[in-house]
Order: C-alpha cells, then sequence, then structure tokens
C-alpha cells in the first residue's frame, strides 16, 4: 500500500501544473528584461547621435565663420581670439561626451517567485 501511495505521487498533474507556472513566469521575467535592455540601448544610440550632431553643427557653424572671415580677408586679433575659444570648446564638449552610465535600481520590475510547502 506505501509503495502503491508512492507511485500515485509520481505523476501528480498538481505538480507538473507549478512546473508549467515556473516556466511561464521564467518565459515572462526574461521578456521584461529583453524589453528593458532593448530600451535602454535604443537611448545610448539616440543620445549619442544626437549629441554628436549637434557638435557636427557647431562645427559647421564654426568653419562657416573662418571661411567668412577669410573672403572678407579681415582677420584681426580678436576674431581669432574667438574662433580659437570656440574650437576649444567644442573640442572639450567633444572630449567629454561620456556623459552616460548605467544605474541599477535594488528594486526588482521581476515578481520574485517561491515554493511554499505544506505539510
Amino acid at each position: 500500500q506505501f509503495k502503491h501511495k508512492i507511485n500515485e505521487q509520481k505523476p501528480n498533474p498538481h505538480n507538473l501544473s507549478l512546473i508549467n507556472q515556473i516556466n511561464q513566469w521564467e518565459t515572462n521575467s526574461i521578456e521584461k528584461i529583453k524589453q528593458k535592455a532593448k530600451y535602454c540601448r535604443e537611448i545610448v544610440v539616440n543620445s549619442s547621435q544626437t549629441f554628436l550632431n549637434d557638435i557636427e553643427m557647431k562645427f559647421k557653424g564654426l568653419t562657416e565663420q573662418i571661411k567668412q572671415i577669410r573672403e572678407e580677408n579681415e582677420f584681426n586679433e580678436i576674431d581669432l581670439i574667438y574662433l580659437r575659444n570656440q574650437l576649444r570648446k567644442i573640442s572639450q564638449e567633444l572630449n567629454n561626451s561620456s556623459n552616460m552610465s548605467i544605474q541599477q535600481d535594488s528594486l526588482s520590475f521581476i515578481d520574485d517567485i517561491s515554493i511554499i510547502l505544506s505539510k
């Protein structure tokens, strides 16, 4: 009778249901992580592109100013100092471009699960 009871417990459909629930939790959790990672990657790519476009526009503007002053043959010391300072400013912005970092929060956006064993 004891052996029969043990054999009855082996293919327990309740255990299969629990395994399916665990599998579903795992699938859902992985999907949440993938979505969050994709979102963060998009922010990094878009922010970097916006930053580089801004630097490029500033540099093109400075280049146009230099061309205009050269065409007018009106280089003077004040213009040269201004242009040099603008170029330094743009260069510093480009060199200090790593203004992004990752922040990890301890608050989980994935629901934790555990198994409760009752006697």
